[in-house]
């Protein structure tokens, strides 16, 4: 039996840089960061989920490690535009998912009717 291990090691190191670029360009008090655990083989991997940040009004805001994430930090979008970059980027990843499927699909049933 073989056993493939992938590792995720660019995506934590994405994560990281991007964490930290937010932390040095954040114009938001930078409070922390929530970490997700992860069980990949029985192994915790803890990964860097969000980044918290707080204004001077003492509002706290929840961002993921990322572009969208750093433009708010640099309050070069506001949270409501982040939070709508976010929710379009997710229905685009969805959408691209349902349509490799639906080909798969469509290209699967093709060959089950001309060959089988």
């Amino acid at each position: 039996m073989i056993t493939v291990c992938v590792s995720n090691n660019f995506i934590e190191l994405q994560a990281y840089e991007f964490c930290e670029k937010i932390r040095n360009d954040s114009l938001y008090k930078f409070v922390g960061v929530d970490y997700s655990r992860s069980h990949i083989n029985g192994n915790g991997l803890e990964l860097i989920n969000t980044v918290i940040l707080q204004d001077s009004d003492g509002t706290v805001y929840y961002v993921e490690p990322n572009s969208n994430g750093l433009k708010f930090a640099k309050r070069e979008i506001t949270y409501k535009e982040y939070k709508k970059l976010q929710r379009k980027e997710t229905i685009s990843a969805i959408s691209g998912f349902v349509l490799i499927i639906g080909s798969f699909g469509a290209l699967m049933a093709t060959f089950v009717r001309f060959f089988g």
